[in-house]
């Protein structure tokens, strides 16, 4: 046999020197990965009014991975406007209203300008789902491009992190069908006018529908200005001929911007001569 070389002793000995450096590295790695994952949930100062009577879905396994697939999303895309806790406090929110309204929205409030349900009221999950989908033109980007499966997994977390509620799944506010005599016509924007001169909608839209100039404040005290209805860009709930007639129905909660659906109750169809003028009031 050959005797061992100092060459082969040496190997040997850095061989094993290394391997306890190894293993450091690899509990190093796991540490750093279990930090990051601690930066994404949003575990400091758990929001108030913590309620935990949420009926769980019947596949509860497939709901808590759409929930954490939800919380991910949310952590890359979410949290430098909205915060970690949901609260509308990220890195980037002052830079979007460093003074005057909107400001990112604080889901812990349960306040939610953007629904289908009746003022007061929680929006469903469809409604998170489409303010995630569009987005709100010149606040917040449109999500579209992630796919439905993530959309919902976003709406899912904000609801079992943020807002800690069941959410509607019905809505009472009556919504018809855009048909018949109210399609738009030059009388029905002739009878949405007066219902504009009537209902007093100039007092903060203005007369030519482009904005008072009264100082109003929102919900958190930040001067809010009335939207230019001559810029259909700038309506954050949509500004299709349906998205004007729900925010009619709906008003925009945590705003100066009513309700009036009780003002159209049992005249529904009549709604769509407002949004018709509203329409009609757009820039050429």
């Amino acid at each position: 046999m050959h005797k061992p070389t100092i060459a082969m002793l040496l190997v040997a000995v850095l061989m094993v020197g290394m391997a306890p450096q190894a293993s450091s590295q690899e509990h190093q790695m796991h540490d750093m990965q279990m930090e990051r994952s601690e930066k994404i949930a949003p575990s400091d100062s758990p929001p108030e009014h913590s309620d935990h009577s949420m009926t769980p879905p019947a596949d509860s396994n497939e709901a808590a991975m759409e929930v954490a697939h939800g919380r991910d999303i949310y952590g890359m895309s979410c949290v430098y406007c909205h915060g970690r806790a949901g609260r509308g406090d990220g890195a980037a929110s002052i830079f979007i209203g460093p003074y005057s309204h909107p400001r990112p929205n604080d889901f812990t409030a349960r306040v939610f300008k953007f629904r289908s349900t009746e003022s007061g009221q929680l929006p469903m999950l469809a409604d998170l789902m489409r303010t995630i989908r569009e987005g709100i033109p010149g606040i917040m980007p449109s999500f579209r491009n992630m796919g439905e499966g993530a959309i919902r997994a976003v709406a899912s977390y904000l609801q079992k992190a943020f807002i800690q509620r069941p959410l509607p799944t019905t809505t009472t506010i009556k919504y018809v069908a855009h048909v018949g005599p109210y399609t738009y016509s030059v009388e029905s924007v002739g009878r949405g006018m007066a219902l504009y001169q009537k209902m007093d909608c100039a007092a903060c839209h203005g007369p030519d529908g482009k904005g008072a100039r009264e100082p109003l404040t929102d919900q958190r005290g930040l001067m809010i200005h009335p939207i230019d209805l001559t810029r259909t860009e700038t309506f954050g709930n949509g500004s299709s001929h349906e998205d004007i007639y729900r925010t009619l129905m709906t008003g925009l909660d945590g705003t100066p911007m009513p309700s009036y659906g009780d003002s159209f109750i049992g005249k529904e169809d009549s709604a769509w001569d407002l949004v018709h003028y509203i329409l009609s009031l757009r820039e050429k």
